[in-house]
């Protein structure tokens, strides 16, 4: 009896187990149903007026990118970009090999136009292309049968989308490297979608490997140019095992032997960066002529330190960018079109929807942990994507109204192409850089105020790359030397500038070698040769230890030492007026970047009335305080010495309006406090 009891609780168990196994046998398929659809793709081939459309939407947006383009330089890293392709040469990391070639003939075949402004041209094209390329993307995967009008009219929309984003469209009117990266990733995923219908096609066998191939081919060239094409590795990663997964034939591995290889060739690319660097061209960021160098450039060590891994700054960052850098680029219901476009896109492709949710996910993923100012441009891959899922969006909802009225679906279709005038009218008035002069007239008024031989210690790329432009490609007044600040601390710098101008720094390695700070660099440097250059710092960086400072623009030159006397004879005859373009127009947006510029001249100018004031030349003190409150209103450091000017010209009840004023502005100026209340007793300056 006791055996028999024993082979039941065994054969209980037995079935226990056998249950509890067909039961994670369930959920595990369940899983894979999931993951893994196996969905039927029906291959679709544009007809004639589909492919029209997405010319004319391609056409169209870039006439409108050419309209508000850049007619020069502009700000960003468009001075690097530039400089480097027009001279070969090498741009910050990691290098952008294929930009540079590409822009270096794009320049030999477009014959009007300044430099910059050809440049910017080939933004434009790769911008309308990536454009282009949503319109198909959207009419690969929508899930509508036919090839009726009302497709086209959803997938331009999607395209517009894009094309009028805050971001992108800043993009497209510079010399920058994202809409060409943006134009790489968009037909990457063309691609993929591509071989995903003729490989899942269950109709007829269809060869489907040379997609496979032109996939790898176009990534490993994406590589090339920048290494943000590595967001779409998970995604194709999951869609080719996807697919894979519910075919038969599944992909051999030769084809992925051979796939890997096809990737692999088009990096080669990259030895354009230790050939250029070894003939030191003008631009020569890294100067990667050695393993160890050409290593850290193209992985971008330089800019490691701007990467966190603090949860909370992770967190925060998450919340800022979903909430602040998308709804404004489509608007917050535009967003939710999107939301609702890939929910719509989930039903009737799962796969697909996972594979563009990866993108999204890789993107937003690494973004996050990149603490840089310009971040927002590193989510145009994301912004495509809200783009496609906005046109799927359209087409779902156009479709389902066709049970109230059987004609309403066109009706909403063609009102629905007019969507992207909501991101166009948003975003024109702060894109619209026809007439942006500023940086070019920034640099222009930089280097007027230098003389000959003038070496230049910068400490800011919006002041420059600009000058990069005029120096390296303009060559306006090429003898002048531009050293980099920030750069001093890298070995590869200074060698490289022993190496170009060995005799200005002969004391390099003997007076200051690499253990020293920055300062007692610049101060070496300036002893060795303050006989030979004329020497400028930023304004905001004086030594004054054993020199003096004389104002030239946003720089100060510097000079040994002089007596006052001298100096106010040198002040008495300076003359400094800047050309500004647009400076006055309001119809032009001037973005923070240009805020900045505005303000570092308003800083020059008051900066050039506190010299004279200290030699009592009160009436040019008065006249360069005015100019600088006319470029900068809010300058409290401004109002003060305008303040001591009129106390000094026994001007008190104007002195006391002014630090009035400049309390409005910045109540707690403990400076201006006692100045104010020193004027109020009768203790002004002048008594």
């Amino acid at each position: 009896r006791a055996s028999i009891l024993l082979a039941k609780g065994m054969e209980m168990k037995k079935n226990k187990r056998i249950k509890q196994t067909q039961t994670n046998t369930a959920k595990v398929a369940a899983i894979t149903n999931i993951l893994f659809p196996d969905e039927h793709v029906i291959p679709t081939h544009l007809s004639l007026i589909q492919i029209i459309c997405g010319i004319t939407g391609f056409l169209a947006i870039f006439f409108i990118y050419l309209r508000t383009l850049y007619p020069t330089i502009g700000l960003l890293d468009s001075g690097d970009m530039v400089s480097s392709a027009y001279n070969l040469g090498i741009p910050h990391p990691p290098g952008y090999p294929l930009y540079c070639l590409l822009g270096k003939l794009w320049l030999s075949i477009i014959p009007f136009g300044n430099i910059a402004f050809r440049m910017n041209i080939f933004s434009s094209l790769a911008a309308s292309i990536a454009c282009m390329m949503v319109y198909f993307i959207v009419l690969k995967i929508i899930p509508v049968k036919g090839k009726n009008i009302m497709t086209c009219f959803a997938a331009i929309a999607a395209a517009g989308m894009l094309a009028f984003a805050d971001t992108f469209w800043k993009q497209a009117v510079i010399a920058e490297k994202y809409t060409l990266n943006a134009a790489f990733a968009t037909t990457l995923i063309f691609i993929l979608l591509k071989w995903q219908e003729h490989a899942a096609c269950k109709q007829k066998k269809m060869p489907s490997q040379g997609y496979l191939f032109l996939f790898a081919v176009c990534l490993g060239i994406s590589f090339t140019h920048h290494l943000q094409s590595i967001f779409l590795i998970p995604a194709g990663i999951y869609l080719i095992t996807a697919v894979n997964w519910r075919i038969t034939p599944r992909t051999r591995l030769i084809t992925y032997l051979q796939m890997a290889l096809l990737f692999l060739i088009p990096l080669l690319l990259y030895l354009y960066l230790p050939i250029r660097a070894s003939i030191n061209p003008l631009t020569n960021w890294g100067d990667p002529d050695t393993w160890e160098k050409f290593i850290n450039h193209i992985t971008a060590k330089q800019y490691g330190y701007y990467f966190t891994s603090s949860p909370i700054k992770l967190m925060e960052h998450l919340w800022t960018h979903l909430t602040s850098f998308f709804p404004l680029q489509f608007t917050w219901w535009l967003l939710w079109l999107g939301i609702y476009g890939c929910i719509l896109l989930w039903k009737t492709s799962k796969r697909t929807a996972i594979f563009l949710c990866l993108i999204v996910a890789a993107d937003i993923l690494h973004s996050i942990r990149y603490d840089i100012l310009n971040i927002d441009d590193y989510y145009i891959p994301s912004f495509a994507i809200f783009a496609i899922w906005i046109g799927v969006a359209i087409v779902h909802i156009c479709n389902w109204t066709a049970k109230f009225y059987r004609h309403l679906p066109l009706i909403l279709t063609c009102i629905s192409i007019s969507l992207p005038i909501i991101p166009f009218c948003n975003h024109y008035h702060q894109q619209d850089k026809s007439k942006h002069y500023f940086a070019y007239d920034s640099a222009i008024n930089t280097l007027n105020m230098f003389k000959d031989r003038a070496v230049m210690f910068c400490a800011s790329d919006d002041i420059g790359f600009p000058a990069w432009y005029l120096l390296y490609v303009e060559q306006m007044k090429p003898d002048t030397i531009i050293i980099d600040k920030a750069f001093l601390q890298y070995p590869w710098y200074t060698e490289l500038l022993k190496q170009r101008y060995p005799d200005e720094f002969a004391f390099s390695m003997s007076q200051a070698g690499y253990s020293t700070t920055l300062d007692e660099y610049t101060l070496n440097f300036i002893r060795a040769n303050i006989q030979r250059h004329a020497i400028y710092l930023e304004y905001q960086q004086p030594l004054e230890t054993e020199f003096s400072l004389v104002p030239a623009g946003v720089f100060c030159q510097i000079i040994p030492k002089i007596t006052q006397e001298e100096m106010k004879k040198i002040l008495s005859q300076m003359n400094m007026n800047f050309n500004l373009r647009g400076v006055e127009n309001k119809s032009i947006y001037k973005d923070w970047r240009t805020t900045v510029i505005f303000k570092n001249y308003g800083a020059a100018y008051s900066q050039l009335g506190s010299f004279c004031g200290n030699v009592h030349l009160y009436a040019q003190a008065e006249k360069w305080f005015q100019k600088a409150l006319d470029l900068n209103p809010d300058g409290t450091d401004t109002y003060l010495g305008l303040g001591l000017v009129m106390e000094h010209t026994n001007r008190v009840n104007d002195a006391r309006k002014l630090y009035q004023k400049a309390l409005k502005i910045k109540p707690d100026d403990q400076q201006i406090q006692e100045r104010l209340r020193a004027v109020q007793e009768g203790k002004s300056q002048n008594s």
